[in-house]
């Protein structure tokens, strides 16, 4: 008989007292990204220059005229020369459909008084389908009249699209009055990622804003991974945008120069010993003493 074998135990894992075991989180891409770029151009211009395919998303925030820009303290027509009419931008998003790839799909931003003009743009552009985002503003802001708690983020379908998730409903508050470095129309970033979060933008994915503005709309896809390209004619806007995505060119290291040692004159005692072999205070190598022998 062969003897029975001990029964193998699987070791005990002992657990450093006090600590928790680490969960790996995944790595996110930095905000500020060398795969982000900014351009000062005509958004028609711009995405006429892409190649066929090369587009998955579209986001932005265009600058319709159902805005008023002339009134109140005529701010705005201070920063924007003019706006366009849905017609045109119509124009625009259907240079932006020859572009895109066969899953790719956009989001359009509207206020309530343009979006049946907004819808119209869509479909004339050649999405087959066009579905309505509400958002919610959380605090309209101060201002005079009716102020919109809502606005409008619109989704244009193509026959490919990718399949969205989430609801059509997002909450996100609007970017303070007095918020410094502020651009007039900013949308906060919280938006962005959010429509980021519902398309599934991730590495791989080039994300387009044709009227960019302060970018804010990009950093969600920005810090997915996504490479985003953002234009507008406003030197302001590119300005802002910039700081706010494109990461700086990192700098060549100069070396400064090693510092001169002025060359010290030797001691007097230094003078007096040179050409004089040096003897060590040992044992071995001391120098031998003459002992004087008398008679």
């Amino acid at each position: 008989m062969r003897p029975a074998s001990a029964p193998v135990t699987s070791p005990r894992i002992r657990k450093a007292p006090g600590r928790k075991p680490s969960i790996p989180r995944p790595k996110t891409a930095s905000l500020r990204s060398v795969s982000a770029r900014i351009e000062k151009r005509d958004a028609g211009a711009a995405l006429a220059s892409l190649p066929a395919d090369s587009m998955s998303i579209l986001i932005t925030d265009p600058p319709y005229r159902t805005v008023d820009r002339h009134g109140g303290s005529g701010k705005l027509d201070r920063w924007f020369g003019s706006s366009l009419t849905w017609r045109q931008i119509g124009d625009v998003l259907a240079i932006a459909r020859s572009r895109m790839r066969a899953d790719g799909v956009v989001f359009v931003m509207t206020n309530p008084d343009g979006l049946r003009e907004a819808i119209g743009a869509l479909e004339r552009a050649g999405f087959i389908r066009v579905r309505p985002i509400t958002w919610n503003k959380v605090a309209p802001g101060l201002g005079g009249g009716m102020r919109h708690q809502t606005e409008y983020i619109l989704v244009g379908y193509l026959p490919g699209s990718r399949t969205l998730c989430g609801a059509d409903l997002v909450s996100v508050p609007t970017v303070g009055p007095n918020t410094a470095n502020r651009y007039p129309t900013e949308k906060p970033a919280d938006l962005g990622r959010e429509l980021a979060r519902i398309a599934s933008i991730g590495r791989g994915d080039h994300v387009v804003d044709p009227f960019c503005g302060s970018g804010a709309l990009l950093v969600g896809s920005a810090e997915r991974g996504a490479r985003v390209t953002g234009y507008d004619v406003a030197g302001a806007a590119v300005k802002r945008a910039s700081e706010r995505l494109v990461k700086p060119a990192p700098k060549t290291p100069t070396k400064a120069p090693a510092p001169t040692r002025k060359a010290s004159k030797p001691s007097l005692e230094g003078r007096l010993t040179a050409g004089k072999p040096a003897y060590r205070n040992s044992a071995r190598e001391a120098k031998p003493k003459v002992r004087k022998v008398t008679r």
